[in-house]
């Protein structure tokens, strides 16, 4: 099989071309960093910038039975990679072809296709099904053999292998794994520090059964898009975008424990000053800061009267933002 040929979904560029390649999930600030060495390198070699970017993790591959949970769907990646100035921007698919690829055959398919002349990446990354560490080549410079099988590489003339270094946050480097592990346990301004900008999850406004209504507070039943990593269970304040407009929202996440014995897991917003109909619409929730963990009421009344709590201070934290 041709080398070239698991690149042929992509439109085949004119070089000299400056390129990445990763999931970019959630285009957090250590991949903005990367991405903006990206930009320089191309302007530099007068060429053009390329993400190649997959759309599903390559670990749902290698570890089909373990569940895999994103900081962003495709299109907010894309947009936000066209935001920073990115020339093109190039969806991958991780497919047994590719994952069959050597370091050499991966790089070497990338020259052809789309004129690669400089390739990208951050720490310890590594290419190929050889798992090859591209910070191994380049710290053989030029003139030397690489270490651990990688004197291929050294072979393909023309093209240079750079590492971006790691952004760090209060002592932690940044990655999406930080990020996810901070959004699981509640910690939403941890994350938004390492994101640059508040967590946040889309998704259509399904029927749920009305509780909230009748309570005083209807709440928007929001189903997520796509397999979005959900924070902890507890009451949010958030930020709620629907048709272009934002609110103030207070927003529930779990299993109703009030009412409900072994219920589903749910995610409830309440939208300050909203009068309308929310069903069927697409809505997008910012979360600025966790208010409190979830608790099981021993009446309805205590429950609402907390409710009313959590709104007021729903209002205070946003306002003082």
């Amino acid at each position: 099989m041709p080398i070239t040929e698991p690149f042929a979904s992509i439109d085949a560029l004119h070089g000299p071309t400056v390129a990445t390649i990763g999931t970019f999930d959630g285009v957090h600030l250590g991949h903005r960093a990367l991405l903006l060495r990206v930009r320089q390198e191309a302007g530099a070699r007068s060429a053009r910038s390329v993400a190649l970017v997959f759309k599903e993790q390559p670990r749902a591959f290698f570890r089909p039975g373990e569940s895999v949970s994103y900081l962003s769907d495709f299109e907010t990646r894309r947009a936000i990679l066209g935001e920073i100035g990115i020339d093109e921007i190039v969806e991958l698919e991780f497919g047994l072809t590719i994952q069959k690829l050597s370091s050499v055959e991966f790089v070497a398919g990338l020259r052809e296709r789309i004129g690669l002349e400089a390739l990208v990446v951050g720490p310890g990354a590594r290419i190929g099904s050889d798992q090859a560490r591209v910070e191994d080549l380049v710290s053989t410079g030029s003139g030397g053999p690489a270490p651990g099988g990688l004197s291929g590489l050294a072979d393909l003339a023309g093209i240079d292998f750079i590492t971006a270094p790691a952004e760090v946050i209060d002592g932690q480097a940044v990655s999406s794994s930080a990020i996810r592990k901070a959004v699981t346990e509640g910690r939403c301004e941890f994350a938004a520090k390492m994101l640059g900008r508040n967590y946040s999850i889309t998704g259509v406004v399904a029927q749920g059964d009305r509780r909230g209504r009748e309570l005083g507070f209807p709440t928007a039943n929001v189903e997520p898009d796509i397999a979005f990593t959900i924070p902890e269970n507890g009451i949010y304040a958030t930020l709620a975008e629907v048709d272009g407009v934002t609110y103030s929202a207070a927003t529930s996440i779990g299993v109703r424990p009030t009412f409900d014995v072994d219920g589903g897991r749910t995610i409830e917003a309440f939208l300050l000053d909203f009068d309308g109909d929310l069903y069927t619409k697409r809505l997008r929730l910012e979360f600025v800061t966790r208010l409190r963990s979830e608790v099981a009421f021993g009446s309805v009344e205590q429950l609402v009267e907390q409710m009313n709590k959590d709104v007021e201070q729903t209002r205070e934290v946003l306002a003082a933002r």
